[in-house]
């Protein structure tokens, strides 16, 4: 996604239909590229999960309950990757519809119009769906995390002589993943209508 400023000379070389052809070509190609990071996001989160879930499992039917304690920070890390995947979608989704309405004051038709506002339509969507099972899954991550970190408390229990240390570490783990991913959440806002303002400037 170029930024450059709208240069006439060099827009002369190119008749309209040229540059409505590269336009529209350039939509389906980034059409193409929104597909791939939304499936992309997709999979990682349902995989990442999935994952550490069998880990956790793993950990408890093995007598190593203590690797729950690293839990809260294993999610973090794969929901703030889908949040970020989420955002740059949503950065090529405004950047395409910046490309339509173009080709809109170009030609007075729109040719393929729409296509972003549906996709960003469900971009939302799909942006709820995934905070809804990242929550979930970091809410249950947390309480077997902190659980486990308490339960060092217990005399006899794996990490007793540090219990403190650990329910302090784990209890760090859970603020900065929360901090995170509430910042990465933060930056979904506004990241679509940011890149079709630049398109707008760019040929204004």
């Amino acid at each position: 996604m170029s930024e450059q400023q709208h240069d006439p000379a060099l827009s002369s070389q190119f008749t309209d239909e040229q540059i409505v052809n590269w336009l529209i070509d350039e939509c389906r190609d980034v059409g193409n590229q929104i597909s791939t990071l939304t499936t992309s996001g997709d999979r990682i989160l349902a995989a990442g999960s999935t994952v550490i879930a069998l880990a956790a499992t793993v950990a408890i039917g093995g007598g190593k309950g203590y690797l729950l304690m690293w839990l809260p920070l294993g999610i973090s890390v794969v929901v703030v990757h889908a949040l970020y995947l989420n955002y740059v979608a949503l950065g090529m989704i405004g950047y395409k519809k910046g490309l339509e309405n173009e080709i809109l004051r170009r030609t007075g038709l729109p040719l393929i119009a729409l296509q972003s506002r549906i996709l960003h339509g469900g971009s939302g969507r799909r942006l709820k769906g995934m905070l809804f099972i990242g929550a979930a899954v970091y809410a249950g991550a947390m309480g077997l995390g902190l659980a486990q970190a308490f339960h060092a408390l217990s005399p006899g229990a794996w990490g007793h002589e540090r219990a403190w240390l650990y329910i302090t570490l784990t209890i760090a783990s859970v603020a900065v993943g929360l901090g995170v991913n509430g910042y990465f959440l933060w930056t979904q806002r506004g990241a679509a209508r940011i890149a079709e303002g630049k398109v707008a400037h760019m040929f204004g």
